[in-house]
């Protein structure tokens, strides 16, 4: 992912997010933060992250722009 798909990655993801990749991966949330940011490379970070916007995206069935934002992004990401 380049740094504008990580941009809107971290804009899209909902709060709590970070914990959530915490307890599903161990890392740090300094380490999820440089990942997030592209600092660093973590797949398993990145597609935990993907998964709580899919999961989102499905909870809201929703047509907004935003989740067309984040079909968009998950596309780009596979």
């Amino acid at each position: 992912m380049n740094s504008d798909e990580l941009r809107q990655l971290r804009e899209m993801l909902p709060r709590g997010s970070r914990g959530q990749i915490k307890e599903s991966t161990s890392f740090s949330y300094s380490y999820i933060d440089q990942v997030l940011n592209g600092r660093r490379y973590n797949l398993e970070i990145l597609d935990k992250a993907l998964d709580i916007l899919r999961k989102m995206l499905l909870s809201q069935k929703s047509t907004s722009t935003k989740f067309q934002q984040i079909r968009a992004l998950i596309n780009v990401a596979r």
